[in-house]
């Protein structure tokens, strides 16, 4: 018989007296074991950008990676979750994001805050690019429009995690599954819905007026990201920062970076210690990768430059990206992610683009 783990972030998550987990028949005997305690190298290795709030395994093989809120979608609060499935994706691991499509904020504001859907898009993706699913799935919502908490509203979600749980034919495509086909569908009809609340992003239209095809949906529209991502003609980015790459390193990577005509300029907030990235950014900007820049699986496999602006001084920013064994979170997925770094005092090539080798200025 096998052996399944679940290893959780918080117990009350995984508690099948009160979540989705009690409807899960495969997890009736599995081993429940607090993540942070884990050593196992094939589950760590998932935890590489963003840790999960729960990974199940059988017999020591990560079968899916979840994370789950119940907070509304509104905003950014889903789209910074998305760096664990990236990493996922890239273990070959399935991945879930268990939130609301829809729901209030707070009891005192009445108004329904809906997904953002950029983050389905981006899931599908992902699943085209690495061949694995990579999926939401959407807590219920009660008659308060709140998130439903009954473990009896979240058998959708307990049959999805089943169905990765049950899968071990390698001969069969795991998105030829029931349940995994039923969640793409609910991803299209959730971007089909809300697709219209997004604006249309001005930089973007200016060069591919019908928006960049990575980001179309199955009605043939094409998401935009936000305002916040400015896209701008390579040379014209080069020109205005004045940037003069010096030294056979950084001539290899200007040669690299010129390579692609356009460039993605995304800018973040620091954190009130101005030493890092706020929550949010780092995990958008792993969404922006997949959904408009990425063309391999590899982060260097791009058609469009990804920069990341953040207003924190680069030697400390440096000493942080060269921290050993491993950097900050926030700093070690901007770093992975992004071609360059625009830091107050200097330019920085993230890992896209000078390989293994220590961070510098350019």
């Amino acid at each position: 018989m096998s052996q399944i783990s679940i290893y959780y972030h918080d117990p009350v998550e995984v508690d099948p007296l009160t979540s989705w987990t009690g409807l899960c028949t495969p997890l009736r005997r599995a081993t429940r074991i607090d993540i942070a305690t884990v050593k196992i190298r094939a589950i760590t290795e998932l935890f590489s950008y963003a840790r999960p709030d729960v990974v199940i395994s059988v017999d020591g093989r990560p079968v899916v990676s979840i994370e789950q809120t119940a907070m509304n979608p509104s905003g950014h609060n889903i789209p910074q979750r998305f760096s664990f499935q990236v990493r996922a994706a890239e273990m070959n691991v399935p991945s879930i994001l268990y939130y609301p499509e829809k729901s209030r904020r707070t009891f005192s504001d009445p108004n329904v805050r809906y997904l953002n859907t950029r983050v389905p898009l981006a899931q599908k993706r992902l699943s085209q690019i690495y061949n694995v699913p990579a999926l939401s799935s959407f807590w219920p919502i009660d008659s308060r429009k709140l998130p439903d908490t009954k473990p009896s509203s979240q058998k959708r979600m307990a049959d999805l995690v089943s169905a990765f749980v049950n899968y071990s034919d390698p001969t069969v495509d795991i998105f030829s599954l029931s349940e995994v086909k039923l969640a793409l569908a609910e991803m299209d009809r959730t971007v089909s819905m809300y697709s219209e609340r997004l604006r249309k992003n001005v930089s973007v239209r200016k060069y591919f007026k019908a928006g960049i095809s990575t980001s179309e949906t199955s009605k043939g529209d094409r998401i935009d990201p936000p305002n916040g991502a400015q896209l701008e003609k390579t040379s014209d980015f080069i020109a205005k920062l004045g940037i003069d790459f010096k030294g056979a390193e950084a001539k290899a990577i200007e040669k690299k970076f010129r390579g692609r005509p356009y460039t993605l300029v995304f800018t973040g907030t620091a954190n009130k210690a101005k030493s890092d990235s706020e929550h949010p950014w780092p995990g958008y900007l792993s969404l922006f990768d997949i959904l408009y820049c990425r063309s391999g699986c590899a982060q260097s496999e791009r058609n469009i430059n990804l920069v990341y602006r953040l207003p924190v001084s680069s030697s400390n920013f440096l000493e942080r990206i060269n921290k050993k064994p491993t950097p900050p979170t926030a700093t070690h997925i901007v770093d992975t992610f992004a071609d360059l770094l625009i830091l107050n005092g200097g330019i920085v090539a993230g890992k896209p683009m000078r390989g293994s080798i220590d961070a510098c200025r350019i």
